[in-house]
């Protein structure tokens, strides 16, 4: 019998209403006593809570620090991992595990809900029970088939580096726009095996973060000259148009300079969240050129902000985080 832990930091899948009528998070057993099928499983299940849950929109990196180094806690005794998380920053927290850990052999699936557990038309209970059935999936020689993090929801598991929220009221919460699905789940599980992810490196733990990182994201009419030289940032994320296209606006170039001379790594990101950036793809881009800037290809977003967190916190050199970005590090972005 497989033994799959499962740790529960709060989120919509586990709350009910308070005094005052609005969502807030339960404790776990309360959580577990709604979800009789759990006793079900041909699995044994170790239950742990983070010392407070929390609404995911609280989250924080001192939060992931405490989640990975739980995790790794548990590394030994169980053979995965299912995570119960708030769906607003999954995202967020799926980037940081995956880059937090290194030479994953086991399975770390996350999944939540968009209605709480004990509401007549939850998803909740799909989504637990199919998370556990991939976690605890082995092959012929007991080795667990995911050896990644990943994003269970909806009938679907997704790389966690590679997926974001899309919907706040639709079942179906989160996509892959870049990346295909890992597997799937219907009458019987589906897993594309040559799509998983496999590491090459020994298992190591690295929880450093610094969330020196900034967010400037283009728009019509946003007034550059007004923009500071954002001096407390290390790393600007520069949310720019399409492939990456900007304005070649004079004032636009004045703000790129300032922020270069100010020693901040600049990269490249796209609003948009399907397809990569394409530098020098447009003339509008031109301006781009004239800056050192880092290309976030197809990275999502979510995955480029918490990336830059963890190497920064690596305490890497500038040459050394231009080396390093832009290589797949956990198979956040296509080489």
């Amino acid at each position: 019998m497989r033994k799959i832990a499962l740790i529960y930091t709060g989120g919509t899948i586990g709350m009910r209403q308070n005094k005052q009528g609005k969502l807030a998070p339960m404790d776990f057993e309360s959580v577990a006593e709604k979800i009789p099928a759990l006793k079900l499983l041909p699995i044994e299940i170790v239950p742990v809570t983070l010392d407070q849950p929390i609404d995911s929109s609280e989250m924080v990196p001192a939060v992931w620090q405490e989640l990975a180094k739980v995790i790794d806690a548990l590394m030994d005794s169980v053979d995965g991992m299912v995570v119960l998380h708030g769906t607003d920053t999954m995202a967020y927290t799926a980037c940081a595990l995956s880059f937090m850990f290194k030479g994953l052999c086991k399975p770390i699936i996350m999944t939540g809900s968009q209605l709480p557990v004990g509401v007549l038309r939850t998803d909740a209970v799909e989504n637990i029970v199919s998370a556990f059935e991939f976690a605890a999936l082995a092959d012929e020689k007991g080795n667990a088939v995911i050896q990644e993090v990943a994003i269970y929801f909806e009938y679907e598991l997704l790389r966690g580096n590679r997926a974001y929220k899309r919907s706040s009221n639709e079942f179906n919460a989160f996509s892959s726009p870049n990346y295909p699905k890992l597997a799937s789940s219907g009458v019987s599980l589906s897993v594309n095996e040559d799509l998983l992810w496999r590491s090459n490196d020994s298992y190591s733990l690295d929880t450093r973060v610094d969330n020196a990182v900034g967010v400037v994201t283009l728009y019509p009419g946003l007034d550059f000259s007004g923009l500071p030289a954002l001096t407390d940032w290390k790393v600007l994320l520069l949310r720019t148009f399409g492939a990456g296209n900007a304005p070649k606006s004079i004032a636009f170039l004045e703000f790129l300079k300032r922020v270069e001379k100010n020693g901040t790594i600049i990269v490249n990101t796209s609003q948009c969240v399907s397809g990569s950036v394409l530098p020098g793809l447009y003339d509008s881009s031109s301006a781009l050129e004239e800056v050192k800037m880092l290309n976030a290809k197809d990275m999502t977003f979510e995955s480029a902000l918490v990336k830059s967190m963890i190497l920064l916190g690596q305490g890497l050199s500038e040459a050394e985080f231009y080396i390093k970005f832009p290589l797949s590090l956990s198979g956040e972005v296509s080489n």
